[in-house]
């Protein structure tokens, strides 16, 4: 992959790419990215759902955490904690009138119930990016199922991408197994490899 786009990915998702220039020893992802540019596309949509999805359990998994603190608080009988968190302004210094209305419908309950806390999906960090057998290879460490599907989706497109402009392409024969389209097939002399990718 070009460097300019190499470096955009890493200034895009710095928590996945964190080991981009890190050791051998630790990391393939020192070699960079070991595919062309036209599946470029593909990773920086793949990073986005799965960062996106990392950072949005990290806000629910906090989220619940305050609720369930204001809301032993306001047993106690400190109420003004409760009232913030249903002020959405986060720059509020005073609760809003929806926040003091929320907070005494939450205690007019007979038995305050605190929020279930969800499990925050662990960072993901790219060991290696590399083309195999003519798709995408992403590895890494970390995530959870929705991360392992984005990642599923993103090697099952780059069998339909062509891996040097992004065209559509399918999986083409010529030495080595690759994905391209028509026009790049002709040109480095790959034919049709005769099976779909699925």
């Amino acid at each position: 992959m070009r460097k300019e786009l190499d470096e955009a990915l890493c200034k895009k998702y710095p928590k996945i790419f964190r080991d981009r220039n890190g050791n051998m020893r630790d990391t393939a992802m020192c070699w960079g990215f070991e595919c062309r540019d036209g599946w470029y596309n593909i990773l920086d949509k793949a990073c986005s759902l799965i960062q996106g999805h990392i950072d949005y359990t990290r806000a629910q998994r906090a989220r619940a955490l305050r609720y369930n603190r204001a809301l032993r608080r306001a047993v106690r009988g400190d109420v003004r904690p409760l009232q913030m968190h249903f002020t959405f302004d986060k720059y509020a210094t005073e609760p809003s009138i929806y926040g003091i209305q929320q907070a005494a419908k939450v205690l007019e309950d007979i038995e305050p119930q605190c929020k279930r806390v969800p499990e925050a999906c662990p960072q993901v960090v790219a060991t290696q990016i590399k083309e195999k057998f003519g798709t995408l290879r992403f590895y890494y460490f970390g995530g959870d199922d929705y991360c392992h599907g984005v990642e599923s989706m993103a090697e099952s497109m780059s069998a339909v991408t062509c891996e040097v402009c992004s065209s559509p392409g399918k999986l083409r024969n010529g030495g080595w197994i690759r994905t391209l389209c028509d026009e790049h097939a002709k040109e480095s002399g790959y034919e049709d490899f005769g099976l779909t990718h699925g």
